[in-house]
């Protein structure tokens, strides 16, 4: 294991606040100060996140854009990384369950608010988003709705990973890396030209971390926070013509372990009695940071806690230019495969666990028509996707309980959940003059979602066996929803390069039905946004990007925890208003400043609702609460300093952190996280060749404790959740050829 020494700040060993940051910040100045500079040049990244190509600052919509140095020298490796830097993102996991929110919007309910793509491929579930932990060419984070060019599941916001193309030139790098938890790490990409026309590049990346940062108290349990993870991505690029273009994308994640397990949150087991399960009561817990009680191995009924997963993704994009415009088509299918191992009861004891099987196959097919001419941008498009999922979740509690005389089984089982969605849609970009621009877009969505359930309880009989009990549900229905949802952006050009735009967009979210219980089915998410925003220059060296903005929701959907059963229910309104800043400051030709500012004020409209926890309360009006995952405040600091060597050689030292004020977890807002602050540093060292590159990393310096992910189950007696993980110290070294 290495450790490297930081007595030269001892600051750092304070835990939490911003202050403390403060002094870091100070701290590395101070060691800079004695070091030479030399320049280095702020790289203007082109994005396409409009369908369209143009540079962040000419993009009239919030986005944030990271380019492969950035990524590379940071060490970004998932969401749970673009969190700290992303303004307004949050990124949670309980349960392997994977949720993205922006703006505080993208709750998780099997539909996620937030959309991601790789390479233009969406990704149907948010776990592929591992797909984009290597090779990575840029990140485009999209804020807002984008309910025209993405449709659905776009209702928070886009997340787009774009992966590095295959030139003819040779060239790659391996890299490998080390850190606290036994985390291990090597990497390596290769690509070139087969052809005259043909090239590819060939990425693949292997890590393992073998300890895990969680304590474990009772004997016997195994190994927790365990995860080794396998991943490869292949691309090829061929011209087929003058005209004509393929590119061929095949990739493909696998883990297993335990990465994640969740713990006590608080003691809330006096509920258990009154849920039927007095056994809870008398059972060891832990409500500290970092520490749980599991089943041990050799009584877990299905086998140690662990996660196994795999998702697969073949693509092919052809391109063809036309004295029309450009003609694009991106065919994908996606396989997935997600298995995992519960203890439910968080304790030693052999109450209750979870076993759940979700295997999900998509098809997509989208094509575009970019027009270009002079004073005017289009483009038409049309979607089809079409998503099966089969799922299988079994509860087994191993005593009597709930009401039950003897040990009893619940199985959920969704036998079909097929989801067929068209979509067809236009939008437009038309100068009026030398300095205003206007935008419109339109899109119209179709979606048919068909569910096939079969939920039963089963009595495991001494000397009898299991015998259903009760069957609680055996169903086949088919829901569909339509809507039509638009864009209209007016875009003026000020002097020196600045620019304003203000926007109306809507978005939409079909509706579905729950994931366990047999109930009526949902209703569509809507939303209208109204935004205004600058992008430019307040002085020689400080650029800024601004945005003030207003969402109104209707039948905003919520995911509840009700006894074992998740359920997602609309709450009538929500309103979003919100302010977020982004600027960039060259302090000299050697240091650069970034920072951001979000401000929030996500809130519910007239919303009766009853706390699964504590149902003897009846009907609460939840108008005015704040929503999940939705900080009024965060702030975004970093310092990025680089310096010449006597060799030749580049010394970069990067100094990062992200504050969040109190974070609400539940409707209810009856459980919070207090305010915290995360501080990442960075020291990067890379040769006058600049063929070889090393990189010390502190993620989480100041060893702050909070909680990152949270769920709420009546049945449990209480509130579990998953920590965020504690510091963590380590190296990498990547060599380029």
């Amino acid at each position: 294991m290495l450790y490297i020494s930081v007595n030269v700040c001892p600051e750092m060993k304070q835990k939490g606040g911003f202050m403390s940051f403060l002094k870091i910040i100070l701290c590395v100045l101070s060691m800079s100060l004695v070091l030479p500079s030399y320049s280095e040049e702020v790289e203007e990244i082109v994005v396409t996140a409009l369908k369209r190509t143009s540079t962040v600052g000419e993009t009239p919509a919030a986005i944030t854009a990271i380019g492969s140095t950035e990524i590379d020298d940071k060490g970004i490796s998932d969401m749970h990384d673009l969190k700290h830097i992303v303004p307004s993102m949050n990124f949670t996991n309980v349960l392997e369950a994977y949720n993205i929110t922006i703006r505080g919007i993208g709750q998780f309910n099997g539909n996620p608010g937030v959309s991601v793509s790789t390479d233009g491929v969406f990704q149907s579930r948010a776990h592929s988003s591992q797909l984009g932990e290597m090779d990575l060419e840029r990140i485009e984070v999209l804020r807002g709705p984008q309910g025209t060019l993405y449709g659905r599941n776009s209702i928070g916001g886009v997340v787009n990973l774009i992966t590095k193309e295959p030139t003819q030139e040779f060239n790659g790098y391996v890299k490998g890396g080390y850190g606290d938890y036994e985390i291990g790490k090597a990497e390596f990409a290769l690509g070139g030209g087969i052809s005259e026309n043909t090239s590819f590049r060939f990425s693949a990346s292997v890590s393992e971390q073998g300890e895990g940062y969680l304590d474990c108290l009772n004997e016997g349990c195994g190994e927790v926070g365990y995860q080794d993870k396998n991943a490869y991505r292949l691309k090829i690029k061929s011209d087929l013509s003058e005209t004509a273009q393929a590119d061929i994308l095949v990739a493909q994640v696998t883990s297993d372990g335990v990465p994640y397990a969740y713990g006590w949150l608080d003691d809330l087991r006096q509920l258990s009695t009154a849920f039927g399960i007095p056994q809870l009561a008398q059972q060891q817990i832990s409500t500290r940071p970092h520490e749980v009680y599991q089943t041990p191995k050799s009584q877990s009924i299905n086998g140690a806690n662990m996660t196994d997963r795999e998702y697969d993704i073949a693509s092919l994009s052809l391109i063809f230019d036309t004295d029309l415009g450009t003609i694009k088509s991106i065919t994908a299918s996606q396989d997935f495969h997600d298995q995992f191992n519960v203890d439910r009861d968080g304790t030693a004891a052999l109450l209750f666990d979870t076993f759940d099987i979700t295997e999900t196959e998509t098809f997509t097919q989208e094509l575009n028509l970019n027009i270009e001419r002079d004073g005017m941008s289009l483009v038409f498009g049309g979607y089809y996707m079409d998503d099966e999922t089969s799922r299988h979740t079994h509860f087994d509690n191993a005593e009597p309980m709930l009401g039950f005389p003897f040990p009893s089984q619940f199985d959920f089982k969704h036998l079909k959940m097929n989801l067929e969605s068209t979509a067809y849609f236009a939008d437009g970009t038309f100068d009026i003059n030398d300095q205003t621009s206007i935008s419109l877009g339109v899109r119209r969505t179709n979606d048919e979602f068909t569910n096939q359930q079969d939920n039963y309880v089963s009595l495991v009989i001494p000397g009898v066996g299991s015998t259903i009990a009760a069957q609680t549900c055996l169903r086949e229905t088919t829901k569909e929803y339509d809507s039509t949802t638009s864009r209209a952006v007016l875009q003026h050009s000020l002097n020196g390069g600045n620019n304003i735009y203000a926007s109306f967009s809507e978005g939409f979210k079909a509706g579905g039905y729950a994931t366990y219980e047999c109930a009526d089915s949902y209703a569509p998410e809507e939303v209208t946004s109204f935004e205004v925003g600058f992008k430019g220059n307040i002085s020689p060296n400080t650029s800024m990007n601004a945005a003030l903005f207003r969402y109104d929701y209707s039948d905003f959907q919520v995911l509840q925890v009700v006894g074992i059963q998740t359920v997602t229910r609309n709450a009538g309104d929500a309103t979003v208003n919100g302010l977020e800043i982004e600027a960039l400051s060259a302090l000299s030709d050697s240091m650069i400043l970034n920072y951001g500012l979000t401000w929030l004020d996500a809130t519910y409209g007239d919303f009766l609702n009853t706390n699964g926890l504590f149902p003897q309360l009846g009907d609460q009006q939840l108008e005015g609460n704040t929503l999940s995952n939705a900080p009024k405040i965060s702030l975004n600091l970093g310092i990025n300093y680089s310096t010449l060597l006597q060799s030749g050689s580049a010394l970069t030292l990067r100094a990062n952190a992200a504050y969040k004020s109190k974070v609400y977890f539940s409707e209810f807002n009856d459980f919070s996280q207090d305010k915290y602050t995360i501080v990442d540093l960075n020291v990067i060292w890379e040769n006058a060749e600049e063929t070889l590159k090393t990189r010390f990393f502190v993620k989480n310096a100041t060893d702050e404790e909070y909680v990152s992910g949270y769920l709420s189950a009546a049945t449990g007696g209480g509130r579990f959740g998953t920590w965020g993980r504690p510091r963590e110290v380590g190296f990498e070294v990547t060599r380029n050829f």
